[in-house]
């Protein structure tokens, strides 16, 4: 009965693995990536790349509104109002001859409800001052939204640059690892005879079973590790989660890049980060230059044409003209301290900017160490790789003779296949330090 029962949910418990894993299969999507088309993918759906570039958008209307500053306005003021009481002119009997009035008379000016309108055109004069250092700094802040935006997408093109080539690492690690397993199973096998035959002491089979489980152990990791990459890089495509990705492995593998001192020189200028800083003491001289405008009257000149209907001695419509002046007298020391507020962010922004710059330039000196000796690890790589497969392509001759056992040949495959892999993180290494230069430099070319 128990052994008909364990049966049965054994084969319930198969039915239900096929089908999740029938699920699992048809839910997860392929898709094939070179590269480029990795890059492409992930600036056009990146989300702080959006946002950046709306901060963009909202800072170019921000210019044009401080741009509108310059040219006239023209306004309108309408009032429909009623009041208590009229204005009355007396007039005393027989002001005009005998009996003419023959009484007092009180005569009321305008009426008790009446109506006004006025569109006046004014033009700034001494606000241009301040206006055009407001432009200024709307400008700066465009120019500092847009160096943002660069320094955005060229670290969403590094992220992507460093995922896919350690995803490609961690796949040719995982077929090493794989290779190492045959082998160690090989040995592992050679080694339960060899005891049986009373040949080999039973710690060295006991070894062998340690080492097939150390190389299991890192398979597992691997897989793993693969599993948190492609996560991780699905969401910086934009792609879902648990799509499965075929990456390229032919990527641009030129060692060339421009001499040191170019690429200072370079980045001191096109930095997204220096760029910024420059925009942000551009920002502030501009608004120091404002606090100082806050010293000089405000003076407008305007016309006016009005309307009224019910206001005693006004014509119907008639135009005023003039120059309208306005100055504060006393305002506790604000200008003052405006001013040197200013000039203090001013000083700031300037530190600010040298910081910045020599930040950068430490910067490009160690990555430029780093293609040192990324540079030299690839040539001891490469020569590593030959001496391997030629280790290998011996181990298959011999094992072809009989003189070697098939573990020591999958061995011998397998230490192949890590110098592989090894070349290759030692190549994507050099590249990514070279991508990490492009960066620093203010381009987004892998």
């Amino acid at each position: 009965m128990n052994l008909a029962r364990n049966h049965a949910i054994r084969r319930w418990t198969s039915v239900a693995a096929c089908a999740l894993a029938m699920v699992s299969g048809a839910a997860a999507q392929e898709r094939i990536l070179t590269l480029q088309e990795a890059i492409d993918l992930a600036t056009s759906a990146n989300h702080g790349l959006k946002a950046a570039s709306y901060q963009v958008a909202a800072e170019e209307q921000n210019r044009r509104i401080a741009k509108s500053g310059y040219f006239p306005t023209i306004t309108n003021e309408s009032n429909a109002l009623h009041i208590s009481n009229l204005q009355r002119v007396e007039v005393p009997a027989g002001a005009f001859g005998p009996a003419i009035p023959a009484a007092k008379v009180f005569l009321t000016q305008g009426a008790e409800t009446f109506e006004t309108s006025g569109t006046t055109l004014a033009q700034p004069i001494t606000q241009l001052i301040k206006i055009h250092a407001n432009n200024k700094i709307a400008a700066s802040e465009l120019r500092a939204s847009q160096a943002a935006l660069q320094k955005t997408k060229n670290d969403v093109v590094f992220r992507v640059q460093e995922l896919y080539y350690r995803v490609l690492t961690s796949q040719l690690q995982k077929d090493a690892a794989e290779l190492q397993i045959t082998s160690d199973s090989e040995n592992l096998n050679e080694s339960n005879q060899q005891a049986k035959n009373g040949s080999l002491l039973e710690v060295s089979r006991v070894e062998s079973s340690a080492n097939l489980l150390d190389a299991k152990q890192s398979l597992l990791a691997t897989d793993m590790q693969i599993a948190d990459l492609t996560i991780q890089l699905n969401d910086v495509l934009g792609l879902s989660l648990n799509t499965k990705l075929v990456l390229d492995p032919n990527v641009d593998v030129v060692l060339d890049v421009p001499p040191r001192e170019e690429s200072v020189k370079t980045a001191l200028s096109d930095n997204p980060e220096v760029k910024e800083a420059v925009q942000t003491l551009a920002k502030a001289r501009a608004a120091h230059t404002a606090a100082k405008a806050e010293y000089i009257p405000d003076v407008t000149a305007f016309a006016r044409h009005s309307y009224q209907n019910g206001v005693s001695f006004l014509d119907r419509n008639f135009g005023t003209f003039g120059i309208h002046l306005s100055y504060d007298i006393f305002d506790a020391g604000k200008r003052k301290a405006l001013v040197r507020e200013r000039r203090d962010e001013v000083a700031e922004a300037e530190e600010n900017l040298r910081s910045v710059k020599d930040e950068v330039e430490v910067r490009v000196q160690m990555i430029y160490n780093r293609l040192d000796v990324a540079r030299a690890m690839v040539e001891v790589k490469k020569e590593y790789l030959a001496a391997r497969q030629e280790n290998a392509r011996l181990s298959d001759d011999q094992f072809r003779q009989g003189i070697t056992l098939a573990s020591q040949r999958d061995s011998s495959r397998a230490q192949a296949v890590k110098a592989r892999a090894a070349l290759l993180d030692a190549s994507l290494g050099y590249l990514l330090a070279r991508d990490d230069l492009n960066r620093t430099l203010g381009g987004t070319n892998p």
